[in-house]
């Protein structure tokens, strides 16, 4: 991409947020204002020290094992966002950028296929990264097996949450040249800026990049290339010539003639990440002679080998609860509950829809990525219910259930979706559902901001689409949830 258009890539609502909201919540406005308010004007003019302040980012925890592991996403400051956007695509800034990437991408038996695409018009850009996953990391793992006879999967630990902001200069300009401490007060250097923005959004913090956007995706692909490009140099330095590795973000995949020259590469792996402050997450980081079932993940081999359907609607369902319970928040889980989904729309005649909820129900609890389709699934069921207090007992139960989990905003976001159409004022704690419901909220803090105009840019009441939120259906549609809709890959 050119200058302008990485920016308008970047500055688009779906780039801004990777977290799946239901479709009344848009960030365009804001950003549109925001970018506005910011042209030809330097953020520093119209605040403070914005690394001064807690709260500058909003933040949403997400589960990712329906028990103890949590990964936060944050929607990032509009007004940091656009600035530090509109700093990396300055047409000087982003030639270093892309120079750098053309040398991290110089190696041929390593490649990255993580960086983010923009879709064709008729695809969201989630969709067309999650393709490129499939085909190059996946069928790419695949294809190797002809050539390799050992493979080794290892990824990191916590990458986003361990990313050293000082890094992200070593990366963009080499470690010898941003070492110094007067390099790292040069305001030309692109790299210092990246840095500094992201303290602005966490405190003053140097450990941790905001995750949730496809602009801190682009920036820890400068401090995972920069990783790939010194393990290239180390492994040449040392003579390992017989290799392929293919990079997804934090995730490796390494493929070798035998397993002695797989634990010298994660050895020297090992070194090269530690030195910016990262490391291999020892209990996934595994091998094995079967390269093509090592290339499929675990829970898919599982689902591809088990049985996939009956012809009775509530089999079908716990078929994929009892897949839920054995891969929590699996990939091929929610694809399977995608597919039932469709299936559920389309049968005319439902019977005991309060099992299927309460299957449904249960599945979200243990595989809270899958709020969304369940909310889908659920909608659907709630509306063969025949009276409103019967759906309105069957939403308090789920809600009960639900909030046994800690941390449940993001599940709040999605009930809030389906029980709006029969009681918009249901009370939930979740500041987004707040806000849908109308009450004065605080999403960012803005105290550091000085300009008047720039703080009412950034109103959060701008986020929500009153006009989708009054014609919401109280069925949640395929084309709501799904990244591929009626497409499979």
């Amino acid at each position: 991409m050119t200058a302008s258009q990485a920016r308008a890539f970047l500055l688009k609502p779906e780039s801004y947020c990777g977290i799946d909201l239901p479709v009344y919540f848009t960030f365009a406005r804001v950003l549109s204002d925001v970018t506005k308010e910011l042209s030809g004007q330097a953020l520093s003019d119209l605040s403070s020290k914005p690394c001064e302040h807690e709260g500058v980012n909003y933040s949403m925890l997400s589960n990712k094992d329906g028990r103890h592991a949590w990964r936060p996403f944050q929607l990032i400051h509009p007004a940091l966002y656009v600035s530090l956007v509109q700093k990396i695509t300055e047409p000087g800034h982003w030639e270093v950028i892309r120079n750098r990437f053309k040398e991290f991408q110089k190696a041929t038996n390593m490649k990255c296929l993580s960086i983010p695409i923009e879709a064709s018009p008729t695809r969201k850009d989630q969709a067309a990264q999650i393709l490129n996953w499939w085909q190059g990391i996946e069928q790419g793992s695949i294809e190797l097996a002809l050539d390799y006879n050992y493979a080794f999967h290892a990824d990191i630990t916590d990458c986003y949450s361990a990313i050293y902001t000082h890094s992200i200069a070593w990366a963009v300009h080499g470690k010898a040249a941003t070492k110094p401490q007067a390099a790292r007060k040069d305001k030309t250097l692109i790299g210092n800026v990246i840095d500094w923005h992201i303290q602005d959004m966490r405190n003053g913090q140097t450990n941790g990049i905001p995750q949730g956007s496809t602009l801190m995706d682009f920036v820890s692909e400068l401090v995972l290339g920069y990783a790939d490009l010194e393990l290239t140099n180390r492994l040449k330095t040392s003579g390992t010539t017989e290799f392929r590795i293919l990079r997804y973000r934090d995730d490796y995949r390494i493929f070798v003639q035998s397993p002695q020259i797989g634990e010298a590469i994660l050895k020297c792996l090992t070194e090269v990440l530690i030195d910016l402050g990262l490391k291999l997450n020892a209990s996934k980081t595994t091998g094995s002679p079967l390269v093509v079932s090592h290339s499929i993940k675990p829970d898919k081999r599982a689902w591809l080998r088990g049985r996939q359907c009956d012809a009775n609607l509530q089999k079908h369902l716990l078929i994929i609860h009892a897949h839920g319970h054995d891969f929590p928040n699996a990939g091929s889980l929610t694809v399977a509950l995608g597919h039932f989904h469709e299936r559920l729309n389309a049968t005319k005649r439902i019977s005991n829809p309060l099992v299927l909820i309460s299957i449904a129900t249960d599945i979200a609890y243990h595989s809270p990525k899958a709020f969304p389709v369940c909310s889908a699934i659920i909608s659907k069921l709630l509306s063969t219910l025949q009276t409103d207090a019967a759906r309105m007992d069957a939403i308090q139960k789920i809600h009960t259930k639900l909030s046994q989990l800690p941390n449940t905003g993001h599940m709040e976001v999605w009930l809030q979706r389906i029980s709006h159409s029969f009681v918009p004022n249901l009370g939930y704690k979740e500041t987004l559902c707040r806000l849908v419901k109308g009450d004065p909220v605080v999403i960012w803090n803005n105290d550091w901001i000085t300009s008047p105009t720039l703080k009412a840019a950034i109103a959060p009441a701008k986020i929500v689409n009153k006009a989708k939120l009054r014609s919401l259906n109280p069925i949640v549609k395929p084309k709501e949830i799904e990244l591929f809709a009626s497409e499979r890959y």
